[in-house]
């Protein structure tokens, strides 16, 4: 393969994935290395320039020119410095880095830098679900929730460069004493959903789950949770339309003052089946204003865990070296 390639890097909590792409979004190379998230901001860069260095070799053996690098990072980014700020709740040492200088000088290559929530959402939007439309919703569930905006068909950064961060919307989880807010993300994330599951689990195992796990709770996983799901069991509907609701209830106020045409569900916990997708319209529905939902389309993420390093290497658009 020759010809121009587009080159993407996103930093996860677990994994840092990373991928070259050509011109219609087809992922030509992909790999990820582990994210040391308990570690020190240079050793965090270490694995992320090693990335950058891979994607210029994978480039070179494919005589694909690659003319700049995207990297999507956990917190808010000012796409003017290049710096990460903000919140990094599970990498609280990357706050403050030069991540835009630091990569450009290591590599010799001009690198562009955003959130990678808006990351996965410019990839949605230029190739995935949320292709021809114009004024968006994005949402990856994952460890957290990372969250993006798109109004009149471009990213909606906000003032300080933090829009979006729709985790940390205050919801009241069932149960509590009302009044009672934590973030959304606390409630709503794969982590939570574990959790549920894992307390719904702890006084007895259903048949379903024991053939997927057997008796050690520590085994369950979020891929499992939703195979069991296929598989009829009687706990995982229930979770979930909990978590469904409270994820609706947050959404809903966010339709009314976006108005979007369409909110895309992205994230491990999104890719476990309709039914998740679902039980969020329904809420947004009943609760939004019915002129926020004549039109508002509510779906699952077409391009799964490649949107982050997709969206990355498309932050110049088609190569132009202005920012989306």
């Amino acid at each position: 393969m020759s010809g121009r390639l587009f080159a993407g890097i996103d930093i996860g909590a677990t994994n840092i994935k990373f991928g070259l792409v050509d011109g219609d979004g087809a992922v030509v190379f992909r790999d990820q290395v582990p994210t040391p998230n308990d570690s020190s901001a240079d050793e965090i860069f270490d694995r992320v320039s090693f990335a950058g260095e891979r994607l210029l070799v994978e480039a070179d053996d494919r005589e694909g020119l690659v003319q700049y690098i995207g990297v999507g990072s956990p917190g808010s980014v000012n796409t003017t410095t290049g710096v990460v700020q903000g919140t990094c709740p599970n990498l609280p040492h990357w706050v403050g880095f030069p991540l835009r200088d630091r990569l450009a000088e290591k590599l010799n290559l001009f690198v562009m830098v955003d959130n990678d929530a808006n990351c996965a959402a410019l990839a949605e939007q230029r190739f995935g679900v949320g292709k021809g439309y114009r004024n968006i919703i994005c949402l990856t569930i994952g460890t957290g929730i990372g969250g993006a905006l798109i109004i009149d068909g471009r990213l909606y950064r906000g003032a300080d460069f933090s829009a979006g961060e729709i985790g940390h919307l205050p919801v009241t989880p069932p149960g509590d004493a009302p009044g009672a807010l934590v973030p959304l993300e606390k409630v709503v994330s794969a982590p939570a959903i574990l959790n549920a599951v894992r307390e719904r689990l702890a006084d007895k195992i259903t048949p379903i789950f024991r053939s997927l796990i057997g008796t050690n709770l520590d085994h369950l996983t979020i891929k499992k949770i939703f195979v069991a799901l296929g598989k009829g069991d009687p706990i995982v509907p229930e979770v979930l339309r909990v978590k469904g609701r409270l994820l609706g209830i947050g959404l809903a106020g966010l339709v009314n003052v976006i108005n979007p045409e369409i909110v895309i569900l992205g994230g491990g916990v999104a890719e476990g089946g309709r039914a998740f997708v679902d039980i969020v319209k329904e809420t947004i529905v009943e609760l939004a204003l019915p002129a926020a939902t004549t039109s508002l389309a509510v779906a699952a993420a077409k391009l799964g865990n490649a949107a982050g390093f997709i969206g990355a290497a498309f932050l110049g658009g088609d190569g132009d070296g202005q920012p989306q």
